[in-house]
């Protein structure tokens, strides 16, 4: 039975999805290790009694781990909080074939079999295609649907690619 659900994406929404999509991919992976090598040097410099220097490496740690996502929170917002895009209400309808998106200016389907990953992240279920292109499912506006849009997802992607 198909599923259709109504999105309105807002600013918030989207730089959550960008924090964690700049944070999961390459540059992102370097940015932790680079914080953790920090705090690491943080504490053999603690250890070492040079405490001027531990503050300096674990300073550096917490702009990266927490400065570098409010910096990219706040760009996003300031940029999207006027979006056309954002104000537009997007449909999307799963349905045994793939998912059918509709706006005011555009219709196209995708089958199932183009998507390679689905996950959840805090607010969002997010479906990705091998491009890194993603379908932005907010949960609170899932509402009553999101039993059967999970149940849509897992039963038409492999089990190994969901992550819900």
């Amino acid at each position: 039975m198909p599923v259709k659900v109504e999105i309105r994406m807002n600013a918030e929404l989207m730089a959550d999805f960008m924090v964690y999509h700049i944070f999961t991919s390459g540059a992102g992976m370097m940015a932790i290790v680079l914080a953790a090598l920090n705090m690491g040097f943080a504490v053999a410099l603690a250890i070492k009694g040079r405490y001027a220097y531990a503050v300096l490496f674990f300073l550096v740690a917490v702009i990266i781990v927490a400065g570098f996502p409010k910096m990219i929170r706040a760009k996003v917002v300031k940029r999207m909080k006027n979006s056309r895009k954002l104000t537009e209400p997007v449909t999307y309808e799963l349905d045994d074939q793939g998912i059918e998106t509709t706006t005011q200016d555009d219709h196209g389907k995708a089958s199932w079999g183009k998507f390679k990953r689905a996950l959840l992240h805090k607010k969002l279920i997010i479906l990705y295609d091998p491009e890194k292109r993603a379908i932005i499912l907010p949960i609170d506006q899932l509402g009553d649907q999101y039993d059967a849009v999970v149940e849509m997802i897992r039963t038409h992607m492999p089990a190994q690619a969901v992550r819900i």
